[in-house]
């Protein structure tokens, strides 16, 4: 079964979920590039982030309260959005903490963001419901690995 490569984009207060995560993603089989794990030393902040963001063929981005506020996470958006643009297939994959994303967030790539269904992880911390979130976005990043691509 192939999988994509995801590039993770979250808040440093969403840390400790983007940790899990990416560890929980790589115990798949699914690549993961996670800034704090990965970035390569003595290279430009963004011009390692950016490479990332070319090179993986997802973005995951955590969206919450701290996230939707981070100017770091919201360019990881918009650029996850032009490759879309420009590649003309599915790059973003938004996965939630808490309900900011749908009440609260403005921006003007909101509707683009809420076209996609937005991944569930408010209850992150219950092991039973973080267990059932992983397996859908696992799902959902194995059928986009197979399904043909329309954006």
């Amino acid at each position: 079964m192939q999988f994509y490569s995801c590039f993770i984009s979250y808040s440093q207060h969403d840390e400790r979920f983007a940790q899990r995560l990416n560890m929980d993603l790589a115990a798949s089989g699914i690549r993961s590039w996670l800034f704090a794990e990965d970035a390569k030393w003595g290279t430009a902040v963004w011009g390692e982030i950016d490479r990332s963001i070319r090179i993986h063929d997802k973005v995951i981005v955590v969206c919450s309260r701290w996230s939707l506020k981070s100017m770091p996470v919201l360019r990881e958006i918009e650029r996850a959005l032009q490759r879309e643009d420009r590649e003309h297939r599915e790059v973003l994959f938004p996965v939630r903490l808490d309900n900011y994303v749908f009440d609260r967030w403005e921006h003007p790539r909101k509707a683009d963001v809420l076209a996609k269904v937005v991944g569930d992880f408010s209850k992150w911390k219950t092991p039973k419901s973080y267990l059932t979130a992983l397996n859908r976005l696992r799902e959902s990043l194995t059928k986009a690995a197979t399904a043909p691509t329309s954006v």
